[in-house]
């Protein structure tokens, strides 16, 4: 009897040490504050407000919870926020990371992966293609090179979004709202000329079918190819640069392909039928 509570003791000691390490280990383990968008975003975020899904977060999550998967002493810590506030908060060292389309001045608030002053493209998150979409009937026309046969074009996008360059009219306005069913209403209404909307990711041609049933055309080719870039603070950088080079080199192994395709193919964007997409005029 004796004998059996040593060994039951011992069992119990090193179930405790075990436990201990492994909390030990959480406890060290460089924590990776991530901000992302509280409005969804197919197929990149799905969600609304502040909750962070547990079942199907999106692609970009997905994608990110691999990367960290595949490296020890890292844990990722998720927040959703307004988009210009996961800026501010990344400006501010408050959170870590963000996935972010190249800007100078973003270089300001945050440090991208770089090869000879430029972002290294093999180290990129994502990819994808925005289009201008437009009333059917508008007398402007895009033939994928500038737009012509308006003076003054107004473009509604979602507020925090970067205004985009339209080759073409001698002025472009951005009108910014409060999201993209917002867009979609006003350039229905008449009130703008046009909106953008994702149409291409992965290298797959997609659409929202909002777009579809409201009878608006997206216009092709694409006005503009973005790349999206894991930028980390500059307070998360300095302190654990070696995390986000590890993260950064990942990266040019792990697109995440499967995880976009898949996401696609649940997505409540579809593949661009020949009916919705208006081709380029001279």
């Amino acid at each position: 009897m004796l004998r059996i509570k040593i060994v039951l003791s011992l069992l119990c000691s090193l179930t405790a040490i075990d436990v201990l390490a492994d909390d030990t280990t959480a406890t060290n383990a460089v924590v990776l504050r991530f901000c992302y968008e509280d409005k969804p975003l197919e197929p990149y975020y799905r969600g609304q407000g502040a909750l962070v899904p547990k079942d199907n977060p999106g692609a970009t999550i997905e994608h990110l919870q691999l990367l960290v998967s595949k490296m020890s002493g890292i844990r990722l810590q998720l927040e959703r926020r307004p988009w210009k506030r996961c800026l501010a908060k990344l400006h501010q060292g408050e959170t870590d990371a963000v996935v972010a389309s190249y800007r100078p001045e973003r270089e300001d608030i945050g440090v991208y992966p770089m090869l000879n002053n430029q972002p290294d493209p093999h180290r990129a998150f994502s990819e994808h293609q925005t289009c201008l979409v437009q009333k059917v009937g508008s007398s402007w026309r895009w033939n994928g090179h500038e737009v012509s046969g308006i003076d003054s074009l107004v473009v509604a996008r979602p507020l925090g979004y970067a205004p985009l360059l339209v080759p073409g009219p001698k002025q472009v306005l951005m009108h910014y709202t409060l999201s993209g069913t917002m867009d979609l209403e006003l350039l229905q209404a008449g009130r703008v000329h046009a909106v953008t909307t994702l149409c291409n990711i992965a290298g797959q041609s997609v659409v929202s079918p909002n777009i579809l049933q409201r009878g608006l055309k997206v216009l092709t080719p694409a006005l503009h190819s973005n790349v999206g870039y894991l930028l980390f603070s500059r307070q998360f950088y300095q302190q654990q640069r070696a995390s986000a080079d590890a993260l950064w080199q990942q990266l040019q192994a792990n697109k995440g392909t499967e995880i976009y395709q898949r996401y696609l193919s649940m997505s409540y964007l579809q593949t661009a039928p020949a009916a919705a997409v208006a081709q380029p005029t001279q």
